[in-house]
């Protein structure tokens, strides 16, 4: 039963096809979805829904899971200039790319919903804690431990992001939904 995991994000989404128990067998890629500057936000999202639908299309996954976006959209503060009592008045910006993140887990969900496939959606912390032993490790941290994990298992991959969406595959195939998927199944 072929597992598709994705580790997206807006410049660069890492995916894994993986028929367990053996690694193997992994196919192994990634995409961009930020190819030019100055590209809408509905350019960015439809080359990743592309990308998606070929995917779906030539591999025809039978369970899709993907990192969860977080909750919580971080707001940084804006470079602001002085207003005219020559006080700078503190703004905060949103982040577009976390809001962005929820476009493309819409492409991923609707992709296995119109084919029936079953989903999930994972939090970050839960594969991190279960693949990583550190459910609290840093996202930078996590990227490398993941490519170290990969080359301890022989797992060729060429960035980051496939390494987690490794991870991701990996972790499915433990996961409850997958099991009784496969239960179901047999």
């Amino acid at each position: 039963m072929i597992i598709l995991a994705f580790d997206q994000s807006i410049s660069r989404t890492g995916w894994c096809l993986y028929e367990p128990p053996s690694h193997r067998s992994m196919m192994i890629g990634s995409f961009t979805s930020r190819p030019h500057k100055k590209m809408s936000t509905e350019e960015k999202t439809a080359i990743f829904c592309d990308e998606i639908e070929k995917l779906f299309k030539e591999h025809k996954p039978r369970f899709v899971v993907w990192e969860a976006a977080t909750e919580i959209i971080r707001a940084y503060p804006r470079e602001q200039k002085m207003d005219l009592a020559g006080q700078k008045p503190p703004q905060l910006t949103v982040n577009a790319d976390q809001l962005i993140l929820r476009d493309i887990q819409g492409h991923i969900r609707h992709a296995a919903r119109a084919r029936k496939i079953p989903y999930f959606a994972v939090n970050p912390k839960t594969w991190h804690a279960a693949m990583l032993k550190n459910g609290n490790i840093s996202r930078v941290d996590a990227k490398a431990k993941a490519r170290a994990m990969c080359a301890q298992l022989r797992i060729p991959v060429k960035n980051e992001d496939q390494a987690e969406a490794v991870m991701i595959a990996l972790w499915a195939e433990t996961s409850q939904n997958y099991k009784m998927l496969k239960a179901k199944a047999a």
